[in-house]
């Protein structure tokens, strides 16, 4: 465990601190196919599995991957008041150099290949010069690789582009809590003008906090900080204003793409045959009782679309997992639920429904790609059933309802492991049901 590292999550996957969202991803694999407990045989495995899904599932998310690099800082920084060893200064991630304004950053990279689009985080804690280069490299990147790709490759490359062109993704608690944090190290140090300025710039950040409790706090133990080493007059200028050199470079590379793409529409408009009036043709004459009846308006087809994110907003996981930002429950049993998507030619958006109350509802929200599975563990005993949509058509389906059991016997707990198919298949072990969308 290290400052950097406090839970061992970079640890256990056997990477850097500052190891790329691709390097993560592959350690994970690497890693779940040496501690799977159908082929590591050790009595720890299972453990050991669990914990390594859960590193991968905090630093595959950018946000959650941000909250988890910086959450020391909560304890050893505005608070730190009665502490006796100094504390170590913030450095960039990148040059190494302590900075008065370091900020967490998250840019993002995509490629393209053809049939397949892969959109990739580029974070950590920087200098402005530092995140000015990993601006510039993720764009270029997007630039050259990202268009290729069939439907996702346009809309992910715009998205960030626009992104990176903007000084990227910086949560603001987060970042108020580097600032602050920076703040008190100065002071430490005796450089007062510094630390105040920089705790202005903490308390400037923090009200850009979310309106919960853990935001109030954050701006109460700013408040906190201020008082104890003062405000100031003088302010930092800011280098991480959104009207500076990287936005400048970024945004001309945006007008020159939009110039070429008017530039070809007009040439195209140009070479096209002109299109001239239609010529006037006759009605015939009608019959004197003949009556015009008006053509039914032809009803209008509502066309389904591919969610380019979750109902909540996030992005969908690239690979098989819990889609982030919803609860998960039930979570006391020591049940398996495997939901197998194997002989699906779509990916799917999955919710495990109870139905022990009056009212059914969702336990578990997650997300399998076309010919994969799925395993939903530690979950409680009780009746449930699963419901889905499928991402290609948007049709939904139910399973049959099912029982989760446990029993106490002299060599311990006997729990159920199902294992369920989602599509119908030949010898599938469920039937599946049509489902209306108030359903779902």
């Amino acid at each position: 465990m290290t400052k950097r590292d406090p839970k061992g999550y970079y640890t256990i996957l056997g990477v850097g601190i500052n190891a790329t969202a691709e390097e993560i991803k592959a350690a994970y694999r690497r890693k779940a196919k040496e501690l799977h407990p159908d082929r590591n045989r050790a009595h720890d495995a299972p453990a050991q599995f669990r914990f390594l899904s859960e590193a991968y599932e905090a630093l595959n998310d950018p946000a959650s991957r941000a909250t988890y690099d910086t959450m020391t800082l909560d304890s050893e920084g505005v608070g730190a008041g009665t502490r006796q060893a100094p504390p170590e200064p913030i450095v960039c991630s990148c040059c190494g150099k302590v900075t008065a304004q370091p900020r967490y950053a998250i840019f993002f990279t995509v490629k393209s290949f053809i049939l397949m689009t892969l959109r990739s985080p580029v974070q950590g804690i920087f200098c402005s010069a530092c995140a000015e280069k990993k601006a510039y490299r993720a764009s270029v990147v997007t630039w050259l690789l990202g268009w290729w790709g069939v439907p996702w490759g346009p809309i992910y490359s715009v998205h960030a582009i626009i992104t990176n062109m903007l000084g990227g993704k910086r949560p603001p608690e987060v970042n108020a809590r580097l600032a602050a944090y920076q703040a008190w190290c100065f002071a430490t140090l005796g450089r007062m003008d510094v630390a105040r300025a920089v705790a202005m710039d903490a308390a400037e950040l923090a009200r850009g906090a979310p309106l919960n409790p853990a935001g109030a706090e954050l701006r109460e133990s700013v408040n906190q900080l201020l008082q104890a080493i003062g405000g100031s007059t003088n302010r930092l200028k800011n280098s991480w204003r959104l009207l500076s050199r990287p936005f400048y470079v970024q945004a001309a590379a945006v007008a020159l793409f939009a110039a070429g793409i008017w530039q070809a529409y007009e040439q195209i408009q140009e070479s096209s045959p002109p299109r001239g009036p239609k010529p006037y043709v006759a009605a015939a004459p009608s019959s004197p009782t003949a009556q015009a009846t008006p053509s039914p308006a032809a009803p209008k087809r509502s066309t389904y679309t591919r969610p380019a994110t979750a109902p909540n907003g996030k992005p969908w996981p690239l690979m098989a997992a819990y889609v982030p930002g919803y609860s998960r429950l039930n979570t006391d049993g020591n049940s398996r639920v495997t939901v197998d998507n194997g002989q699906n030619d779509s990916d799917v958006f999955v919710k495990l429904i109870s139905l022990d109350s009056a009212n059914a509802f969702p336990v578990r929200q997650f997300y399998i790609p076309a010919g994969r599975s799925f395993t939903l563990e530690n979950v409680r005993q009780g009746r449930y059933d699963v419901r889905y949509r499928d991402l290609n058509s948007g049709a939904l389906s139910r399973s049959e309802q099912f029982s989760l059991t446990e029993t106490r016997t002299y060599e311990g707990i006997r729990y159920s492991d199902m294992s369920l198919t989602l599509y119908k298949v030949r010898n599938g072990n469920m039937q599946t049901y049509t489902l209306a969308d108030d359903e779902f």
